[in-house]
């Protein structure tokens, strides 16, 4: 008979245990709910950045070898958001005449003020065939058509990265 009393026994406890679990559960379950929720309301709070603006106004050659040549480009951007945005920096790429010509970067840290613009230089290594091809076919016009796109990386910012994309005509 005992071991009908030990089996009761513990059913019996597991029964009274089983309100306790529920408890713990259900907290759990509503801590969980909770961070996610806050989680979710952080996101909601981030800035709502528009991509600023970034075009081409001029492009310097740097000289080269063979295969590459290293241009510098003149980048204007504006910022048409009510903050000012604080950049670490650039990955970008530039397409000439529908063709892809040239990528670069630019660690240089800068800001740009809120509804402002600025000016910068973007260091970037083109294709030499490339360059050539679109060099011929831009003899004759004075401007070719360009779309410069790539992103922003921000400091201090729960946004961290903004793509940007941006089509125009440049003067070589």
């Amino acid at each position: 008979m005992k071991p009908r009393q030990s089996a009761s026994f513990a059913l019996a406890a597991r029964a009274r245990a089983t309100p306790a679990l529920l408890l713990s559960a259900a907290l759990l379950l509503s801590a969980a709910l909770s961070a996610i929720l806050w989680l979710g309301g952080c996101q909601s709070l981030a800035p709502k950045l528009v991509a600023p603006t970034l075009s081409v106004t001029g492009v310097t050659l740097q000289g080269g070898n063979l295969r590459h040549e290293q241009l510098q480009l003149q980048v204007h951007v504006s910022n048409p958001n009510d903050r000012s945005i604080s950049v670490r920096g650039i990955v970008a790429n530039l397409d000439l005449a529908g063709m892809p010509f040239a990528s670069g970067t630019n660690e240089a840290p800068f800001t740009l003020p809120a509804q402002g613009a600025t000016d910068f230089v973007l260091d970037v290594t083109a294709n030499v065939s490339r360059a050539l091809l679109v060099m011929a076919g831009g003899l004759g016009h004075r401007t070719v058509a360009y779309h410069l796109y790539g992103e922003l990386h921000l400091q201090h910012s729960l946004v961290r990265t903004i793509h940007f994309a941006h089509d125009g005509r440049v003067r070589l």
